[in-house]
């Protein structure tokens, strides 16, 4: 099966009646992340199963070019309850998908492949769930991110709850028996009858202009890129352009009608970890917002690309009517609104990804009725009740990071002095990685002790259609 023909199978079954243009375009973006053979000299290498695998993977996202992005994180998804509960002992989504195409039987034994992304703010989080028959039993095995380390014990898929949204907003593309069915038999086929490949090279014609173009900016073999979008109004390159900045190499994108300002570093060309390049990329936007006196913000992006890609735009996610219903009057307590616009302060900030502004601005709604310990002694009370809808994999981090300490003395003197005041005692340094990650996680603990503190105080409802909590 080569890829060409692959391409043509899955426009006709995934497409959505769509120019086959576009599936071109998945097949690129694919080809870019180093999901599929790359250049026009291994057009005719035959797929094999994992790379099949691949492919469907970049028809999940709606966005074509989105395609090699996807596939690459999804074909990692780890099985919750470690190998043992995956489907035929798989370590990841992308080896269970695999092994569908090894036998018949294996094919027969699924019931159906539900892949999902749901809008998380700030980012996309990404799940599968496989279900299968097995010894006359049908069984669930649910993929989830390898950073996930709380559900790759043994056993951690008896308590998991398959059937449970990532978000209020989940897209999901599932696929049936028959699809796989469909598509191994037309993979069999045409490895037996082993004819040679058939192309008009169409999608490879600018491809090796795109190679030396991707080599000028210092794409190697082996290369690893992480890509980052940049939230700036300082002086960028209008073009491209490979820059040096504390011993290392990165790239400039700039900003463009479908991409936004962007960074690319390789890490393993520039011998450096994900969090030492985002400290490096963090130290060099703070030079250049002091030189222009301008903002620039780090966001977030993905690694893995064998080239640098630059990160389409941000699409903010909203929400309409189609009758517009809101019966909400202002409020008449001063407090309840001075809560109100801490509250909205801190989802701004975490917009702006200004994380230490963010703690402290959810901080500070819980903190004017109350100060010094009594404001401990509420988070100690009121922390289980505040964090039962948290993720559990945010309470978990959030644990480690406070190791012994208490609750209410870590949120208060690491989180809240830390970023308000240039303690020595209490340090925060915002362009540190490890540091941004921590109060990224504290934020979501503040948030939630926020929002617990404006519903039970003031009884104040988060409905479009009432002010009063329904008891």
């Amino acid at each position: 099966m080569y890829a060409k023909n692959l391409s043509l199978l899955l426009h006709r079954e995934l497409s959505e009646q769509r120019s086959y243009d576009e599936t071109l375009k998945r097949f690129e973006s694919l080809r870019g992340c180093g999901q599929l053979p790359r250049g026009r000299n291994r057009a005719a290498q035959r797929l094999s199963n994992d790379e099949i695998a691949r492919a469907i993977l970049g028809y999940v996202p709606t966005g074509s070019g989105w395609a090699g992005h996807v596939a690459l994180i999804m074909g990692d998804l780890r099985p919750v309850g470690g190998v043992s509960a995956s489907f035929k002992g798989a370590a990841s989504l992308r080896a269970a998908m695999a092994a569908l195409f090894a036998n018949d039987d294996d094919c027969n034994s699924l019931m159906s492949l539900t892949l999902s992304i749901a809008r998380i703010p700030g980012n996309d989080e990404y799940q599968a769930k496989l279900i299968f028959e097995e010894d006359g039993q049908r069984k669930t095995t649910s993929y989830v991110s390898k950073y996930a380390l709380s559900l790759a014990g043994a056993g951690a898929e008896k308590d998991f709850d398959h059937d449970r949204p990532l978000s209020t907003n989940t897209r999901q593309l599932v696929l049936n028996r028959e699809f796989f069915r469909n598509l191994k038999r037309d993979v069999d086929l045409s490895r037996h009858l082993d004819r040679p490949l058939e192309t008009d090279w169409r999608e490879y014609e600018t491809e090796e202009e795109r190679n030396a173009f991707h080599e000028r900016l210092g794409a190697r073999k082996g290369s690893v890129f992480l890509n980052l979008g940049v939230d700036t109004t300082v002086t960028w390159p209008k073009k491209p352009t490979r820059v040096e900045f504390g011993g290392h190499h990165f790239v400039l994108f700039p900003k463009t009608k479908e991409t936004s300002h962007s960074i690319s570093i390789d890490l393993q060309g520039e011998r450096i970890s994900a969090e030492d390049a985002r400290t490096l990329l963090n130290r060099f936007l703070s030079v250049l917002s002091w030189c222009d006196d301008r903002h620039a913000i780090l966001r977030q992006g993905w690694s893995g690309n064998p080239v640098p890609v630059p990160v389409p735009r941000r699409e903010m996610a909203f929400s309409t009517m189609m009758t517009w219903m809101f019966y909400r009057s202002l409020p008449d307590d001063e407090q309840l609104l001075n809560c109100l616009s801490y509250y909205r302060e801190g989802l701004n900030a975490a917009e702006a990804e200004i994380v230490s502004q963010e703690v402290l601005s959810f901080f500070k709604v819980f903190e004017m009725r109350r100060k010094g310990p009594q404001v401990g002694r509420w988070i100690a009370e009121e922390f289980d009740a505040a964090c039962k809808n948290v993720p559990p994999e945010f309470l978990k981090r959030f644990n480690e990071d406070r190791q012994e300490k208490a609750v209410e003395k870590y949120v208060y003197e690491n989180c809240r002095v830390a970023v308000a005041h240039a303690s020595k005692k209490f340090t925060s340094d915002a362009d540190m990685s490890s540091e941004t990650r921590r109060l990224s996680v504290a934020a979501e603990i503040v948030r939630a002790l926020a929002r617990h503190y404006i519903r039970t105080t003031f009884s104040f409802s988060d409905s479009y259609l009432s002010d009063e909590v329904n008891q």
